[in-house]
């Protein structure tokens, strides 16, 4: 990703566009420059900069102050440099994977000489600063090395390749429709967690009519195998795709497709989401087939992790155990890997949503240590940030920690559909529901791979529910259970959607099968455990719970 801003932070404190050109500014500009450049992620809350800038303001005037500084700091930064820096109503964010940092050379102090007369707080922090950084060389600009994201994290995921496909029916030079349907193929597993996806480009290498699929396997190191064939009429493609099991040279899914020309040039094609949502599933259950039939330790690690965040997803109890049964083992084949202490956290994470736990405080306890353990292990991984945020929001109730957990994740990955997905429940959660759905739609246009489409529609139900938009609420909880049907979050939001919608009768309906599903689930019990109880809209969703049925 190309450097937008270089700052030098060791020595003279300086800010320059990535020709060498410095940029001119204030004390008090270069020390909010300062402040995010040093942050986690480069996000800082307002309210630490309004306290830590202008201590000695009152509370509206620095606020005041903050909102000036900034709009003056993106006049001076340029219009490409200024994109780095933006802000929510809570926090303010310096994008630091487009900015170039210094590492302390020969001994040089932290902002040499630099001082803010008459704010002992910034000085205070300063003297802090110094001293940590003094105590340990300053972290390498994100651009150096290996990033601390994904990559890393890829070993032990499943690796997948896509072949280009054969286009049959050619048509001109110069729509090569087999390239861009098995390209944008690649694009779409790639969005998720469940594949490591090879290069398409690699890929290319390969001619999908004489190459074997262990021929692919030994030289890109491929585990599934992507192939097939398109043709075309009209406005309208035909698409044959094949997953195999590259090593043992088998067909595992076979499926054929048909869309819109239209929306595949756009790069928006249902069929492809689908086609990617079906191999991900394919692939898990095979995992889950592989795990039920063969010793655990005869698997190899990948499949292991893909059979546990299967099982994970499953409402029958024996399955979802057998799925701590198998991240246990891997945990003892990959120790200290970010992968499946990750999916451990999830793991008593719903536990809790599921209502299967016997100590709510101790699987959030556990949760926590997996999820520091994880984020410690790989400090960029996503979806390490994502359980901690989940944490916060799901399991503790603190929702800033949560929402700055989510932008984290966000920041190593924007595709990351689970952060979005639940930072738009942890917005409903506070009131804002037409970020909420916004942000929960976007989620669920990612098209996650594997059994999880089920949870995105659940929580995207809660999001229209906190929107007072009934119908759709109702729309995408029956989405949810059509996989699920013993989930109780989709079942409680469509009780709750449907009694405020005035169906009483479906509504008492809803509530029984809740209560087939969770025995114990009562209203003292959704108030005190259930985030949605602490938005504003939770006294009437209780109150629509109590008259549908939920007993006290």
């Amino acid at each position: 990703m190309t450097v937008l801003l270089k700052i030098r932070r060791f020595g003279a404190f300086g800010v320059f566009h990535s020709d060498g050109a410095g940029v001119q500014l204030g004390a008090k500009h270069q020390a909010l420059v300062a402040l995010l450049s040093t942050a986690e992620g480069g996000i800082r809350t307002r309210a630490f900069l309004e306290k830590t800038l202008w201590c000695l303001a009152q509370p509206e005037q620095a606020k005041a102050s903050l909102r000036t500084a900034l709009s003056t700091l993106r006049r001076h930064l340029g219009p490409e440099a200024a994109k780095l820096l933006y802000a929510n109503r809570e926090r303010v964010i310096l994008d630091l994977t487009r900015v170039e940092l210094d590492t302390c050379t020969g001994g040089t102090e932290f902002m040499e000489g630099f001082e803010l007369p008459h704010e002992s707080v910034f000085n205070a922090w300063l003297q802090e600063a110094r001293a940590e950084l003094t105590r340990r060389p300053a972290a390498p600009s994100a651009r150096t090395g290996t990033p601390p994201g994904r990559v890393i994290l890829d070993g032990l995921l499943p690796s997948i390749a896509v072949l280009p496909f054969a286009h049959r029916h050619p048509g001109q030079s110069s729509a090569p429709l087999g390239s861009l349907v098995s390209e944008e193929l690649s694009r779409c597993l790639s969005r998720s967690w469940a594949f490591s996806v090879t290069s398409y480009l690699a890929s290319r290498q390969f001619k999908p009519e004489t190459v074997r699929p262990a021929e692919v396997s030994s030289v890109a190191g491929a585990d599934y195998l992507v192939s097939g064939a398109v043709t075309c009429g009209g406005d309208r493609f035909h698409a044959e795709i094949d997953l195999h099991d590259a090593l043992r040279e088998k067909v595992i899914w076979s499926r054929s497709f048909e869309g819109s020309l239209a929306s595949l040039m756009e790069g928006r094609s249902s069929v492809l989401r689908n086609a990617t949502l079906q191999i991900g599933q394919t692939a898990a259950g095979e995992a889950v087939r592989l795990a039920d039939f063969k010793p655990l330790q005869d698997l190899e690690s990948h499949t292991l992790l893909m059979a546990s965040i299967s099982l994970i997803q499953e409402m029958d109890v024996q399955k979802f155990q057998q799925a701590y049964s198998i991240l246990s083992h891997l945990l003892e084949r990959e120790p200290g890997h970010a992968l499946p202490l990750t999916w451990m956290g999830f793991w008593h994470v719903m536990r809790v949503e599921r209502g299967l736990s016997h100590d709510r405080l101790e699987d959030s306890r556990l949760a926590s240590q997996l999820a520091e353990a994880a984020i410690e292990a790989a400090p960029g991984f996503s979806l390490a940030h994502t359980l901690k945020g989940l944490i916060f929001s799901h399991l503790t109730f603190r929702f800033d920690q949560a929402l700055d957990a989510y932008d984290l994740a966000l920041r190593d990955n924007p595709n990351e559909a689970l952060a979005l997905l639940l930072k738009g429940a942890t917005l409903a959660y506070q009131d804002m529901a037409d970020e909420a759905v916004q942000m929960t739609d976007a989620a669920r246009r990612l098209t996650p791979l594997g059994p999880q489409c089920y949870y995105f529609d659940a929580l995207s139900a809660l999001a229209n529910l906190s929107a007072r938009k009934y119908g759709r609420a109702i729309e995408l909880a029956d989405r949810s259970l059509q996989a699920k049907r013993a989930f109780p979050v989709p079942l409680r939001s469509k009780a709750i959607a449907l009694q405020l919608s005035g169906q009483d009768q479906e509504a008492r309906h809803t509530v029984q099968k809740l209560l087939e599903a969770a025995p114990e689930f009562c209203l003292s019990q959704f108030q005190r455990d259930n985030p949605a109880a602490m938005s504003p809209a939770g006294q009437e969703w209780a109150c629509a719970l109590r008259q549908a049925g939920v007993p006290e």
